[in-house]
C-alpha cells in the first residue's frame, strides 16, 4: 500500500496575528492545529499574541467553557499559560512591524519589545496592554487635526493613536508600515494614509482581518496579506458553512427540555380547561 505522501507547507513564512480564541464553537481545534503547525514547522509559522490570548478575557468570553466541556480545567490552564510565551511582535523583512494592536505613548524605540516581559498576564495599562489594545484614531485621514494619543472608550481601556504619532515611531526606528488586525473590517482590511517618511511610501498601517462573516452575523470578508520582496497583495476571501453547534455547548436534552415543558404545560392547561373538550357521551 503506498503511503501519503506528508503535507509540507509552501516556501515561505506565516505570521498569525493574534485573538485565535473566543467568539467561536470551535477555538480549541484552531489552537491546537496552529500549535501543531508550530511544533512541525517551527522556522515557518509565527504566532503573535492578541488581547483574547489572556486568563481574564478568555474567561469573560467562552473559551473556558469550551475547553472545559471538551477536555478538562487543567487543560484550559496549560493552554492559557502558554499564551504567555506567545511572542508580542514580528519585524518582517526590516521594513514592517506586525502586532496584534498598537503602539502606545509609552513606545519610542523597538528595544522595548525586546525587553518587555511578556510572561505575565496582560495589564490594564501600560505598553503590554496598548500593544495588544490600541488602536488607528477613527479619523486617522485627518492628518496633524488630532492629539497623538487619546483614550479608547470604545474598548475601554488603551489609546488610540493618530497618523503623526505612528509615522514618527515607524521613521525613528527605521520601519515603512505597521501591519495589525485587532478590528473588523467589511472587506477583511483598511489602509491608513501614506507615511510619507518611507521611502516606498507605503501606508502608515495596514489592518487586516481574517475572521470572515465574524460572530455569524457581521457578514463581512476575510482577507490576509502576501508579502514578497516589495510588493504586497491583499487576497480577500468569504466565510465557509461550518457544522451547527448548540448554544454554550448544551446537550440536546438539555436544550430541549424547555421546549418539551412548554409543550406538556400546554396540554395540560387544555385538559384543565376544556376537559370535555372532544370528548362524547355514550349512546
Amino acid at each position: 500500500m503506498a503511503s501519503e505522501k506528508e503535507a509540507v507547507l509552501p516556501d515561505c513564512n506565516f505570521v498569525f496575528l493574534g485573538d485565535y480564541v473566543d467568539r467561536g464553537a470551535f477555538s480549541c481545534e484552531i489552537i491546537l492545529y496552529l500549535y501543531a503547525l508550530k511544533m512541525q514547522y517551527p522556522g515557518s509559522i509565527y504566532l503573535v499574541r492578541g488581547n483574547h490570548e489572556s486568563r481574564q478575557m478568555t474567561e469573560s468570553f467562552n473559551f473556558h467553557n469550551e475547553v472545559v466541556h471538551k477536555y478538562s480545567e487543567r487543560v484550559y490552564s496549560a493552554i492559557v499559560d502558554s499564551f504567555q510565551s506567545l511572542p508580542i511582535g514580528v519585524i518582517i523583512d526590516d521594513e514592517y512591524l506586525a502586532l496584534h494592536g498598537g503602539i502606545s505613548p509609552d513606545l519610542h524605540t523597538l528595544s522595548q519589545l525586546f525587553n518587555l516581559d511578556r510572561f505575565v498576564e496582560p495589564p490594564p495599562s501600560g505598553l503590554l496592554c496598548d500593544i495588544l489594545w490600541s488602536d488607528p484614531n477613527p479619523q486617522i485621514d485627518s492628518v496633524g487635526l488630532m492629539d497623538d494619543f487619546i483614550p479608547n472608550k470604545n474598548r475601554g481601556c488603551s489609546y488610540y493613536f493618530s497618523h503623526s504619532a505612528l509615522c514618527q515611531f515607524l521613521n525613528t526606528n527605521g520601519l515603512s508600515c505597521l501591519i495589525k488586525a485587532h478590528e473588523v473590517h467589511e472587506r477583511g482590511h483598511k489602509m491608513g494614509p501614506i507615511n510619507v517618511g518611507s521611502p516606498s511610501h507605503l501606508p502608515s498601517y495596514i489592518s487586516v482581518f481574517s475572521a470572515p462573516n465574524y460572530c455569524d452575523m457581521y457578514r463581512n470578508k476575510g482577507a490576509f496579506l502576501e508579502i514578497k520582496s516589495k510588493d504586497i497583495n491583499i487576497v480577500e476571501f468569504d466565510a465557509s458553512p461550518h457544522p451547527y453547534v448548540l448554544p454554550n455547548f448544551m446537550n440536546v436534552f438539555s436544550w430541549s427540555v424547555p421546549f418539551m415543558c412548554e409543550k406538556v404545560s400546554e396540554i395540560l392547561h387544555q385538559i384543565v380547561h376544556d376537559p370535555d373538550d372532544g370528548l362524547e357521551e355514550p349512546s
